[in-house]
């Protein structure tokens, strides 16, 4: 057992005294509800790091415990496969208290799955599962990807106009992934809703015999489908694509891309207009036309991080770090929402850092977003077609706001607005 940054090769002792800290040791921890229910998570995650440095323990639940990784450094080193980590959630040890872990909201990242998705494998089974999403993405067009946004999200900002208030997450944010997203790869309106319904279920239903089914149905129909060129649709491609060793796979692909990316979009767009709603500064660098967003969606993801922590990674061998010894089975929670806070990279400006794409909500290695500039140019174009058509203020004070508990995505439960009606 090894210092897995350092490389020391100093052995842990037996003596309790003397040993590095193991997750259960403290009588109590911090709760991550405390974390995701807080205004200022970052107010957090610095207690969290002077209480117990760099990887501090915390409960999802009573009885499961998590660590959660705070430092920039050694997140990057667990992304990059540096450690003796992997992606499959069924090694957590977790599971051996019970499998109710599937049934919670806060448990299902860790949910054990008979059949394994992008995002919970590793190595050379990864690399195959991975290679259909790169290339159906990468042949997705920009201006049809902004045409397609602008177009549903004036429709859904048609519904609302004329009325002078709305929930802004319930009315546009909850909504636009699935008519945006879904109709760029190529779904129409009615299976990206019912495919994004699927993929909005929990991980064990998600992955249940009876949901695989369904969407497997939907997705024989997409095979065939064209675009106006001839060319498959990108759903098309998915679902037919030769790395795919069964229709299950394909399916499991498709659910685990819409799943992840709903969730994403939802987050980054909620955020970004949390802080328009709340902070006259970033309002006005938001309205600063298309460098002027671009670096605003950028200041979101280091000031107000709209994921938490990337999926989750298990220990698959006893390792010592930062003063503690992390367990064959411990689960890692990757906090990518505290690199905005970490003193080792900023500074007290929010430009301070290691540059524009530092702030890691991509996450970074084999396991990185597929399509961070699509995502980019969904919620840059939903962002300004609504302060386009609008100019909302915040129906309640700051402080009633609340998110959802969620440790891996900074989603907000309602964002009530008034605005002068549109005629």
């Amino acid at each position: 057992m090894t210092d897995g940054i350092a490389g020391t090769g100093d052995a842990v002792s037996d003596d309790f005294a003397g040993r590095p800290l193991k997750l259960d040791d403290p009588a109590t921890v911090t709760t991550i509800t405390e974390l995701t229910a807080s205004r200022d998570a970052g107010a957090v995650h610095a207690r969290l790091r002077e209480e117990w440095g760099d990887i501090a323990p915390v409960e999802l639940e009573p009885g499961a415990r998590a660590w959660l990784v705070t430092e920039y450094r050694t997140i990057v080193a667990m992304a990059r496969g540096q450690l003796p980590l992997s992606a499959t959630t069924g090694l957590w040890s977790g599971h051996e208290r019970g499998p109710a872990s599937a049934d919670s909201l806060l448990l299902g990242p860790l949910a054990s799955s008979a059949r394994l998705t992008v995002e919970q494998a590793d190595g050379s089974t990864h690399d195959r599962l991975r290679i259909p999403l790169d290339e159906s993405l990468g042949v997705i067009d920009d201006a049809e990807v902004v045409r397609t946004t602008r177009a549903r999200c004036d429709e859904l900002i048609d519904q609302f106009a004329a009325t002078g208030m709305a929930d802004l997450v319930r009315d546009y944010v909850a909504q636009m992934p699935h008519l945006t997203l879904g109709a760029v790869l190529g779904f129409d309106a009615g299976t990206a809703q019912q495919v994004f319904g699927a993929a909005a279920r929990r991980p064990a239903e998600r992955n249940a015999a009876s949901a695989v089914h369904e969407v497997s149905f939907l997705l024989t129909g997409q095979t065939a489908a064209r675009r106006a060129d001839g060319a498959p649709t990108p759903a098309g491609r998915l679902a037919r694509h030769a790395a795919y060793e069964s229709t299950a796979e394909a399916t499991l692909g498709v659910l685990s891309l819409t799943a992840t990316a709903d969730l994403g979009l939802q987050a980054w767009l909620a955020q970004t207009l949390y802080l328009s709603l709340t902070d006259d500064r970033f309002a006005r660098r938001l309205a600063g036309g298309r460098l002027g967003t671009d670096e605003a969606l950028d200041e979101v993801l280091w000031t107000a991080p709209p994921v938490s922590a990337l999926a989750p990674r298990i220990a698959v061998e006893d390792f010592v770090l930062d003063s503690k010894l992390v367990q064959r089975g411990d689960a890692m929670l990757l906090a990518v929402g505290a690199v905005g806070s970490d003193p080792s990279i900023r500074g007290e400006s929010p430009w301070d850092g290691s540059g524009g794409s530092a702030h890691l909500a991509f996450g970074v290695g084999a396991h990185a977003c597929p399509a961070p500039h699509l995502a980019r140019l969904i919620v840059r174009t939903a962002a300004e077609t609504l302060h386009r058509r609008l100019t909302p203020t915040l129906a309640v004070g700051p402080e009633d706001l609340r998110w959802a508990p969620d440790f891996r995505f900074r989603l907000l439960e309602a964002l009530p607005v008034s605005f002068r009606p549109e005629q």
